[in-house]
């Protein structure tokens, strides 16, 4: 049985699932937060013009005059939120997690996982998102106290941790969950990324799967039938 028949048959049987994600899957999706391309061009070029802002993280965390910042915010939502049209890879999740309960970590901070419909109880966004980057507030502290709360619950079940575009060094959302994973053995870990990026521990390699290339087009496989 190959990698990708593996896959789909651990998160048929898999009795929850929790789903990490960062920017490897927003980039997936066309939204690069690092990058001066011909979005932030498009939605941002005004900033750049006038602040030297190159990216949407530069400008989200550069000091700028309080009218500016609020003016980029407005902006940022327009880009991520207003004109957002949804994609494919969110409805290709919902399929995987159909019937199932399920909860997403994620570091993304562009509230895509709530416009394609996921249960906004069911997500802890681990760094707030970009209109609400205080991570200590109460809305933060209610995600990440649920999450706890889930992983506590099923912590005798199966579960199978899918981890989407999470850079191989990560120490905020990776190396966590697979610590949990390896002091849980009933549970199973699936990452999806690019080749370089691949990194699972050892100690959980017998429970682990690495579906290495296009994330977007690795999603869509993981939908196909056998």
């Amino acid at each position: 049985m190959n990698a990708l028949k593996q896959a789909r048959q651990e998160l048929r049987t898999a009795d929850v699932i929790l789903i990490s994600a960062s920017n490897g899957l927003s980039i997936s999706e066309g939204y690069n937060i690092f990058a001066n391309n011909d979005d932030f061009r498009h939605y941002f070029g005004e900033f750049y013009q006038k602040y030297g802002i190159t990216s949407i993280l530069q400008g989200a965390q550069a000091y700028l005059p309080a009218a500016a910042h609020q003016a980029f915010i407005k902006q940022l939502h327009r880009y991520l939120v207003d004109d957002y049209q949804g994609a494919p890879q969110f409805r290709q999740l919902k399929q995987l997690v159909h019937g199932k309960d399920y909860f997403v970590v994620t570091s993304n901070a562009d509230r895509h996982f709530q416009l394609n419909g996921f249960d906004p109880q069911k997500i802890w966004e681990v760094e707030g998102d970009f209109f609400d980057l205080k991570i200590q507030s109460p809305a933060w502290q209610k995600q990440q106290l649920a999450c706890q709360q889930f992983l506590q619950k099923y912590s005798d079940r199966r579960l199978v941790q899918l981890e989407l575009g999470i850079g191989a060094a990560n120490q905020l959302i990776k190396q966590p969950l697979m610590q949990m994973v390896e002091k849980h053995p009933h549970w199973h870990y699936i990452t999806l990324n690019l080749p370089k990026e691949i990194n699972i521990l050892d100690s959980i390699n017998d429970r682990s799967l690495a579906l290495a290339g296009d994330l977007k087009q690795t999603l869509a496989k993981l939908t196909e039938e056998d």
